[in-house]
């Protein structure tokens, strides 16, 4: 009896690795189920974090919020980050300079 018993263990350990194998391929080929919404924030995060701002975005920002007209536009860093320097002529005839963070958009004085 007992070697029938160790037989059958024999047999369905066989099994289950065959099972295994046939499986595996299957498994790589199909995409992760991911809960519902899931992939939405990863494309947010991935856009968030690769996505930089261009200069005419950022010279689009500074003109709508101060108004007037933008002289130039230059790269630099602002506090470790990078940043857009904004140079513009208030309608008032002032001399601005803010800086754009080229990441978030966020404008600095």
């Amino acid at each position: 009896m007992k070697s029938i018993c160790a037989l059958c263990r024999q047999t369905r350990v066989v099994l289950a690795l065959l099972i295994a194998l046939c499986a595996a391929p299957l498994q790589a080929a199909m995409p992760p189920v991911a809960a519902p919404g899931a992939e939405h924030l990863h494309v947010r995060i991935l856009k968030v974090q690769k996505r930089e701002i261009s200069r005419e975005q950022a010279a689009a920002l500074v003109k709508r919020r101060y108004g007037g007209k933008i002289l130039a536009v230059s790269e630099t860093s602002r506090k470790g980050r990078p940043a857009y320097r904004v140079k513009g002529l208030s309608d008032k005839s002032q001399v601005y300079v803010v800086y754009v963070d080229k990441q978030s958009g966020r404008i600095m004085r």
